[in-house]
């Protein structure tokens, strides 16, 4: 059975709705492409807040200090 997780990262998690269309396109690119049978994608969908990915390095702030090796920041 296969799994796809989606990591999400955004202003706002996405709503159910959203989320269901996703799931339904993702469910027939798997069905068109390795042939999985409808129903049995195993779907995952993680939510990220902007604070645990790469989006807290704003390199156009003035404060950010990019000549300091990174464990002195």
């Amino acid at each position: 059975m296969p799994m796809l997780e989606v990591f999400y990262s955004g202003d706002r998690p996405p709503d159910r709705t959203r989320k269901q269309a996703f799931a339904a396109e993702a469910s027939a690119i798997f069905q068109r492409v390795i042939g999985t049978p409808p129903g049995r994608l195993q779907l995952i969908i993680q939510i990220v807040s902007p604070e645990n990915t790469l989006a807290v390095i704003d390199l156009d702030r003035p404060d950010s200090d990019t000549t300091a090796e990174p464990d002195q920041q």
